[in-house]
């Protein structure tokens, strides 16, 4: 009997699902703005001895722990958010030049803000 049972659900079950909507956000702003960190190599000043570049802009990323209960601002998050920006002004590179963390005010809990220059940097071609 209890095998029966199962064999006559099993399918009425498995169409109950049958209408299910799948939705994701694999779409291509989406995946597009993901990946757009990664456009931007990050240089030290000293890299730059070698390599021709041209400076774009000044660039600044930041990080801000708004409430209590939020993640606090990490530097990682705010280099991101300057390499976005920087991807943003059509770069391919970027040298930090600081990162400062400030105090509580009334806007964040914890903020860091990173400063940067955004740059066109042309690769040597191999020979």
């Amino acid at each position: 009997m209890k095998r029966s049972l199962i064999v006559l659900c099993t399918p009425l079950l498995l169409s109950a699902c049958s209408n299910f909507e799948f939705s994701s956000n694999l779409d291509k702003d989406n995946f597009d703005e993901y990946f757009k960190p990664s456009q931007v190599t990050v240089y030290e000043k000293s890299q730059l001895n070698n390599l021709d570049y041209v400076y774009i802009a000044g660039v600044e990323g930041s990080s801000c722990q708004e409430e209590e209960i939020d993640r606090p601002a990490d530097i990682k998050q705010a280099r991101t958010n300057a390499r976005i920006k920087a991807a943003e002004l059509n770069a391919n590179g970027i040298v930090f030049q600081s990162c400062i963390t400030f105090e509580q005010d009334a806007a964040c809990v914890s903020n860091i803000i990173c400063y940067a220059k955004a740059l066109d940097v042309t690769l040597p071609e191999d020979e």
